[in-house]
């Protein structure tokens, strides 16, 4: 069954529900694992946002949170998965990013007063689902029998397709952005970081800027937003910045999460370098979200939410037992490897910091009014909402 939104203009996403219903043999982590899969696989750029156990209509669920993106739209789908009975069953939404602030809590709204009976079996033998590994951590804490989503991110790095500039050539892309070409004298003077604009496209051997600069320069010259997101894994520094303005946004992006946590090497950044790309400002969340790292796992809150700066930092760079007092929930984060990653928009004095601790999830951390660092779980789903969110309204004031 599909429930569509009014008609909307040609040129906008018309969102949906839709509803499915089908004969299933096997567990609740089994239509879990076996709805990611499907998504990651059949969906070509798809990224999976969050995976989290919850409730419909009373019973168990799996509720997921994914995005993609067409060649008009950034689609988000809003999917929920339970059993009734004898059969799987699977309630989504699907809306634009720009769409989320108004749809998102109809559809919450929609699930929280959804009625569902069971079903008859009918007598068909459905195929078995392939049972997955179970988390080791929820198993043995807490008896929660739940698949194990650690792999996700490996499978789904942040893959952009943009051309590498040196810092020399960025630079030079930034000088010159809005203009036609450079003359004679500025080649000569420039001449290792025009040979690098030539051989990506972006300029003609004569000097001259082609349309894949101009679409470079798009948001440089209107941008009226900037966003930056600083990253840190041990010793390690890492950035992404984006100018937002025209109807677009130019990424320009050093390693990420998964080059410097996972050894992702396809499209890997050398050092003193950027990848630019130039998205649509739907896309952006969705951008930074697997430059970040942000993906499912298993967000376990404890008992301890402040551990001494210096035992932090110290982490952070790579070394460092538990604080003492951590419990066990604590003691799992800090076993996992670290990416600390800080989102800001330098305009608006705005600034957000979250911890990536792998499988244990992302932490909310901040500085105390006591000098330690405070370090909260927080679904990676709560994550993507306030991200994106303020991005959205960012956008919104210029």
């Amino acid at each position: 069954m599909v429930l569509a939104y009014p008609e909307v203009s040609p040129d906008t996403f018309r969102p949906n529900i839709v509803v499915r219903s089908r004969p299933t043999s096997g567990s609740l982590p089994a239509l879990g694992a076996q709805s990611l899969a499907g998504i990651l696989g059949g969906i070509p750029g798809s990224h999976c946002i969050a995976h989290d156990r919850g409730e419909v209509a009373g019973r168990p669920a799996r509720g997921q949170l994914f995005t993609f993106s067409t060649n008009e739209h950034t689609v988000l789908i809003d999917r929920w998965l339970c059993f009734a009975g004898a059969n799987a069953v699977e309630i989504a939404a699907h809306y634009t990013v720009e769409q989320q602030e108004d749809i998102a809590p109809l559809f919450a709204e929609i699930l929280a007063g959804a009625i569902i009976d069971d079903a008859v079996a009918d007598g068909s033998m459905p195929e078995p689902m392939r049972e997955p590994p179970l988390d080791p951590y929820l198993q043995e804490a807490s008896g929660i029998r739940a698949e194990a989503v650690d792999r996700v991110c490996r499978i789904q790095p942040y893959r952009p397709a943009g051309p590498v500039l040196t810092d020399a050539a960025f630079r030079l892309v930034m000088d010159h952005a809005g203009q036609r070409r450079l003359g004679k004298m500025q080649m000569m003077a420039a001449a290792g970081e025009c040979a690098e604009l030539v051989a990506v496209g972006l300029m003609e051997p004569d000097g001259a800027f082609t349309r894949a600069f101009e679409l470079l320069s798009v948001p440089l010259n209107s941008a009226r937003r900037r966003f930056v997101v600083e990253g840190q894994y041990g010793t390690q520094t890492t950035q992404l910045d984006a100018w937002a303005g025209g109807g677009c946004v130019l990424v320009a992006s050093r390693p990420s999460h998964a080059q410097l946590v996972l050894g992702e090497t396809e499209n890997a950044v050398p050092p003193g370098a950027v990848r630019l790309d130039v998205i649509r400002e739907g896309s952006l969340p969705g951008v930074i979200a697997a430059w970040a790292g942000l993906g499912p796992a298993w967000s376990v809150p404890g008992s301890v939410d402040q551990v001494p700066m210096g035992a932090f930092e110290n982490r952070l760079e790579g070394s460092g037992a538990p604080p003492a007092g951590a419990d066990r929930a604590l003691e799992r984060a800090w076993a996992q490897s670290w990416f600390v990653w800080r989102f800001r928009m330098p305009d608006l004095d705005m600034e957000r910091a979250w911890l990536n601790a792998g499988s244990a999830g992302h932490f909310a951390i901040g500085r105390s009014p006591e000098g330690t660092m405070m370090v909260q779980a927080t679904p990676s789903a709560h994550v993507w909402k306030t991200m994106s969110q303020e991005i959205g309204l960012a956008l919104q004031l210029h």
